[in-house]
């Protein structure tokens, strides 16, 4: 091995000692305490909370912690959520599948058609009821929906969890009212959350007996509060009763009926209704905590809220009282937010206060409170300020994309056309059209870390046209700034500092916590929930594209410098090496599919760059690389207290599940590529760059090896590009987006060369 390889590779083994060392293990807790309480309050907002009329609840959030929660882990799964599916995603801790043709809960005593309700469940399920008091017939359904969407959830997982651990749950009220079809509705969330994972639930009462009639009240009746008292009474008796831990699941009811009677009531009496059940829901909370016991834990949750007329609905309120959440803020390992925890959050963190150990099935983590200085007014600022920036970049994010994407590929396509005349018309009108051009491509390519920037003036835009102008805002002092640098160094220089810039500022906000990254137009939504902190796979795409075009730019704009010798033999390695440590490691960016194709593209970039050739002695170094980078951040990953990333969980699954497991997070992987790959616009411009470097190859040929010979180190880029973008296809579940957005950059910053007049010198790369 020569001597930079010999050093590059001590560098790398350095490193990874360092990076490989674990966490030191915390310690196993002891129970926090014998009961959980969770307080079901769909629809429920922050202005209610804190508004006045509601004062029991104003009380509990007061002394214990606050966050808003992400009740959509299952949007992808369903045309509508309701209610009943996120209380089935937190019982799972994962995200579910939903049949709404599946039948609801009922009383185990109850009669189901010709039969009881415990005869249907033997007959649906081959199961005695035995003791348990309500039965979820909705069961074979809800697993069916699941296995066709190849989920690995269980549903139950959380009720399960407590019966193995020899506790005991119950389920309280229902949200009936209404009917479709001619059928009444029957919504009965509380035993879906509390079942175990037969659809049993051993205590409780979800009948229409929790209701009571009320001519004023939607559909005619409301949660009768005192009956609701006496069963809740005679429940925690019956599990005191036992040793073991409990969970108590309350459904308040009002607040669902109220919002799907909405549409038939005047706007000024649905809102009568809406804050006739915010009170309902005060009334049950201060019965349930002046009545649990003395250490049990008590979540107010919501487990819906209602859609805006433009752009998706926003968090849910969660409020978390009793030993250990005694002010502050809600703090989760599934997001490393303060303030936000998930849906998922709900069955881990209800484990965690009762000392049970979390199945391998429950992708949420136990939450635990952060901070406490601060009082309720400013913590619930905070709240809905994040509330509102995440409605309002979700509101705009698919519009602003798709522009994008078209404005790009129009783009591609009319060069494509014109470019041999504009350059052959370069003394006229080619002159204007292809400065004219010029611009767009650098506004284009300004937007991405404008789209990161922008937070930096305004952390909290609290509306979808605040987004708007402070992006656009940001984009044009951008875009004015690399102009008049191109003016003053040339546009190679003005290209490579926006590529470096640009993976510079993504990589920066990733070793500060990413502050920047809560919601972005080219990043991850907190509100759908696939990823809520480190770097996405969008923006580890454009770190890796605007490093690899930058980097090369800078190369060919400096070849003449004695430095950029060094520069040709460290910069990809170094590059490379801080790219995937910062967007891999389980401590900072957690995206461990980078280290394959980053790895690819870098360790292609530097062989070229050297002079060397591809060999199967340099593949095998490359692939031990990518090994060495999976088995350490595995040691640091797998040595936490059960908050690992996805990297973590898989190995967690193997050692439960064995081969099998990781086959199926394979299959599963595979299949969400090809999801996207059909879904995602992002296509349509990959292909749109694909067709324009084909053209280009073919027609008109001269003007781009005129250009590749004028930039070698850039073309080392394309090619290097183009390996990674390959490799991350097939190793990430996002599939096309990654080569679309590695290739944004290499083409735009091409396409610029090619408009750009005259050329450089030609130079061969060395």
């Amino acid at each position: 091995m020569t001597r930079p390889g010999r050093a590059l590779v001590t560098a790398f083994l350095t490193l990874l000692l360092a990076t490989s060392v674990p966490a030191s293990a915390i310690a196993e807790s002891e129970p926090a305490t014998d009961t959980v309480i969770i307080v079901l309050a769909p629809y429920l907002t922050w202005d209610d909370i804190i508004g006045g009329s509601m004062p029991n609840t104003r009380a509990m959030a007061e002394s214990g912690a606050v966050a808003n929660m992400n009740i959509l882990s299952s949007a992808r799964y369903a045309r509508e959520l309701t209610p009943t599916h996120i209380a089935l995603t937190m019982s799972a801790g994962a995200p579910m599948a939903f049949d709404e043709s599946a039948p609801p809960a009922f009383d185990a005593s109850a009669t189901y058609g010709s039969s009881t309700v415990a005869e249907a469940f033997r007959r649906s399920m081959g199961l005695q009821v035995e003791s348990a008091e309500i039965v979820y017939l909705g069961l074979p359904r809800t697993l069916r929906a699941n296995d066709i969407q190849t989920l690995e959830g269980i549903p139950g997982a959380l009720g399960q969890s407590i019966e193995d651990a020899g506790g005991a749950t119950a389920a309280l009220g229902n949200s009936d009212g209404g009917v479709i079809a001619g059928e009444p509705i029957r919504s009965r969330p509380a035993a879906v959350l509390a079942m175990n994972t037969n659809g049993l639930v051993r205590h409780g009462d979800v009948s229409l007996n929790m209701t009571e009639e009320d001519v004023e009240a939607p559909f005619g009746i409301r949660t009768d509060v005192e009956h609701m008292q006496s069963v809740y009474r005679q429940v925690l008796r019956q599990m005191a009763a036992t040793d073991g831990p409990d969970l108590v699941v309350i459904d308040t009811g009002d607040g669902e009926r109220a919002y799907r009677f909405a549409p038939d009531a005047a706007p000024e009496v649905a809102e009568g209704h809406r804050a006739a059940a915010a009170r309902s829901v005060d009334a049950i909370l201060g019965l349930v905590r002046d009545h649990a016991p003395e250490d049990a834990v008590v979540m107010l949750v919501s487990n819906a809220q209602a859609r805006p007329e433009s752009g998706p609905s926003g968090f849910g309120p969660a409020i978390i009282s009793g030993p250990g959440f005694e002010g502050g803020l809600v703090s989760s390992p599934s997001t490393h937010r303060p303030g936000l925890m998930t849906d998922l959050d709900v069955a881990a963190s209800s484990l965690a206060v009762l000392g049970i150990d979390r199945p391998v099935s429950v992708r949420g983590n136990a939450v635990e409170q952060a901070g406490s200085g601060e009082d309720l007014d400013s913590r619930v600022a905070r709240l809905k300020a994040a509330n509102a920036t995440a409605v309002g970049v979700d509101t705009v994010r698919l519009p602003i994309q798709t522009g994008y994407i078209a404005v790009t590929v129009l783009a591609l396509i009319a060069c494509a056309l014109l470019l041999g005349r504009i350059r052959r018309f370069r003394d006229s009108w080619g002159a204007h059209v292809g400065a004219g051009f010029r611009h767009l491509i650098m506004l284009l390519l300004s937007m991405p870390v404008s789209a990161t920037l922008m937070f930096l003036v305004v952390p909290y835009p609290d509306s979808a046209s605040a987004v708007v102008l402070l992006f656009l805002g940001v984009t044009l002092v951008v875009w004015v700034l690399l102009s008049a640098l191109e003016r003053w160094r040339g546009s190679a220089i003005a290209l490579s500092v926006l590529g470096l810039g640009t993976a510079a500022v993504l990589l920066a906000d990733q070793l500060f916590g990413a502050p920047l990254s809560f919601s972005g137009l080219f990043s991850y939504s907190p509100l759908l929930g696939a990823r809520y902190y480190g770097i996405g796979n969008e923006g580890a795409s454009i770190v890796v594209g605007g490093a690899l075009a930058g980097l090369a730019l800078l190369v060919d704009a400096k070849r003449g410098t004695a430095w950029v010798r060094h520069l040709r033999s460290w910069g990809p390695a170094l590059a490379g090496l801080a790219i995937v440590v910062i967007t891999a490691a389980p401590f900072l960016g957690a995206n461990i599919g980078v280290i394959a194709w980053g790895t690819a593209a870098f360790g292609i970039m530097w062989l070229h760059l050297t002079g060397r050739k591809m060999t199967l002695g340099w593949f095998a170094l490359g692939i031990a690389i990518v090994a060495a980078f999976v088995v350490a951040f595995s040691l640091y990953d797998l040595a936490g207290s059960g908050t690992q990333t996805h990297l973590g969980r898989a190995w967690e699954s193997a050692d439960s599940g064995g081969l099998v497991e990781l086959w199926r997070i394979v299959v599963r992987k595979a299949e969400t590529n090809w999801r996207v790959l059909r879904a995602t616009n992002w296509s349509v411009l990959m292909v749109a760059i694909l067709g324009f470097l084909a053209y280009m190859r073919w027609r008109p040929h001269g003007v781009f090896a005129e250009t590749l010979d004028s930039y070698p180190a850039f073309g080392v880029a394309i090619s290097a590009a183009l390996w990674g973008s390959l490799v991350g296809y097939f190793t990430e579940d996002s599939g096309i987006v990654i080569p679309a957005l590695v290739m944004l950059y290499i083409t735009g910053c091409l396409l610029y060369l090619m408009l750009a007049s005259p050329p450089a010198e030609p130079e061969v790369c060395a």
